[in-house]
């Protein structure tokens, strides 16, 4: 997947699907911070995350009616993942989407936080890390092009 960059960086028409459907959604491009980590577990969560695989990158996130609209109950879900927002640090609910397909490039059994995002009218989510570990994601302000692709087969870092 090739596109123009823009700021904020907007890909749109994201499929997210779940137990019972999906939906296309705009979602921002979020690099951004990583999670600082001790025993696989954010700072200062150790003893209540230890163990449970999250990873120290930033979380691909939905909004709760998307969440919803493809069949999870985000009230529910009993793993939670600690965000920081203007508020303060919240425990948000972290669940398991069947895939997520961007164009011509897909990954099953990708974790979510379900936490809705209302800066940006229009958009519904962040895709992060979760999701583009699993590609190669070029950024390159001086082309001003977005690029996501497979990694090669051959790739061994």
């Amino acid at each position: 997947m090739r596109v123009k960059l823009e700021i904020p960086i907007i890909i749109r028409r994201v499929k997210i699907k779940g137990l019972t459907g999906f939906r296309e959604i705009d979602m921002v491009l979020d690099t951004g911070a990583v999670y600082p980590v001790r025993n696989n577990a954010p700072l200062g969560f150790e003893s209540r995350y230890s163990g449970t695989g999250i990873s120290n990158g930033v979380n691909t996130v939905i909004a709760w009616d998307v969440a919803k609209d493809i069949g999870y109950d985000p009230a529910i879900s009993e793993r939670r993942m600690p965000i920081i927002t203007a508020n303060g640090v919240i425990e948000a609910p972290l669940i398991t989407v069947e895939s997520i397909y961007i164009k011509d490039l897909w990954k099953e059994s990708v974790d979510v936080i379900c936490h809705d995002i209302p800066e940006i009218t229009g958009i519904e989510g962040l895709l992060g890390i979760s999701f583009l570990k699993h590609f190669r994601t070029l950024i390159d302000f001086n082309t001003m092009v977005l690029e996501i692709t497979p990694i090669p087969q051959s790739w061994n870092p």
